[in-house]
């Protein structure tokens, strides 16, 4: 009798056990409802595919809103370092150079090794924060001017002289090409003079550009020949320009670029901010990425068919020959470079 009432009691427990599970289930999936994850990024078509693979499944599966804060990465290091002691915005995208700094700064986490958002990006990557997508600095150029893929050294040539465009500087594509100015007069980032003495010889600058399309339309006029561009934003906007083509330089190599998400430190939403992440580093993003915008995915599970391969950076030996320069270095030399770029190069 004795037994049968332990048994009795304990199915009563397990029972109740289970009610008070199924019950408290329901409540830790609406946990995220009423809050808002705030993330700064780029707009464009990297908007519109982090709206489809992350925000909406995001938002269905949490019961959260996502809101996406546009704009350049200057915008975004300028609110998580003013609101470092109380941070609005979660998640950051930042670029290969700023993310290193930022967490020397601390306004955001280190990569966590044990996280499967680091174990599934390949060795080497999470620099300051997790590598999120790759592309390489080479050259955009006019087929009717340039007969034959670029390389370097090319841009130098008297034929060119004042059909060169630049970008605005600060920026990647700006310290890509004085990385490549050092080489090129057998130098290298850290020696200034050397660079800028190189990268002064293109003057006068043809155009200081600051989106794709008032380049493009130039070099489509005849007045552009060449120009320092990433591979992502130039492949995926040649369908429109066949008379533009692109080159990846052997000699010195194309310049590695890498986009990185950042989770800021002591951020409101920090598991929602993990959850985004989650879904912007997996297969399903970073293969639309690859296959829509040309950027190289960093997550090593994303496979690609032969034809968008051939067109991105997609493995690590690839990684391995792209020119790599000290950016924790030229972060640092950032405003004394940016008016010796403005002076030297530019003339102004």
């Amino acid at each position: 009798m004795q037994g049968k009432l332990i048994r009795r009691l304990a199915a009563s427990l397990l029972a109740t056990s289970l009610m008070t599970t199924m019950v408290a289930a329901p409540v830790m999936a609406q946990d995220f409802k009423g809050k808002t994850l705030v993330v700064g990024v780029w707009g464009g078509d990297i908007e519109r595919l982090l709206r489809k693979n992350v925000v909406e499944p995001l938002e269905k599966e949490t019961g959260a809103k996502v809101e996406l804060v546009l704009g350049g990465t200057g915008d975004r290091l300028a609110r998580i370092y003013a609101e470092k002691a109380n941070p609005t915005m979660d998640v950051a995208f930042l670029n290969i150079y700023e993310a290193p700094q930022a967490l020397k700064d601390g306004v955001v986490d280190a990569p966590d090794p044990a996280s499967p958002l680091y174990t599934q990006i390949w060795d080497g990557m999470n620099d300051g924060c997790y590598a999120m997508s790759l592309v390489g600095l080479g050259i955009a150029y006019n087929k009717k001017l340039v007969s034959s893929p670029p390389e370097w050294a090319d841009m130098w040539k008297p034929e060119y002289k004042g059909k060169i465009a630049l970008s605005s500087y600060p920026g990647s594509e700006g310290d890509g090409l004085l990385g490549v100015a050092a080489r090129l007069a057998g130098k290298d980032e850290h020696d200034a003079d050397a660079a800028f003495a190189k990268a002064a010889e293109l003057k006068p600058i043809a155009l200081t550009y600051t989106n794709l399309d008032e380049v493009f339309a130039m070099m489509d006029a005849g007045e552009v020949a060449m120009a320092p561009m990433i591979s992502g934003y130039v492949l995926s906007a040649l369908k429109q320009h066949p008379d533009i083509g692109f080159s990846f330089p052997k000699s010195p190599g194309p310049v590695l670029v890498r986009d990185m998400l950042c989770l800021v430190k002591n951020s409101p939403n920090q598991e929602l901010a993990k959850k985004f992440a989650e879904l912007a580093l997996g297969v399903q993003n970073q293969t639309d990425y690859a296959t829509e915008l040309y950027f190289g995915p960093t997550n090593k599970n994303v496979k690609l068919p032969e034809t968008v391969s051939a067109d991105v950076i997609d493995t690590p030996d690839e990684v391995k020959g792209l020119l790599s320069l000290d950016w924790p270095y030229i972060i640092t030399q950032r405003a004394d470079w940016t008016q010796r770029w403005n002076k030297d190069v530019l003339g102004q």
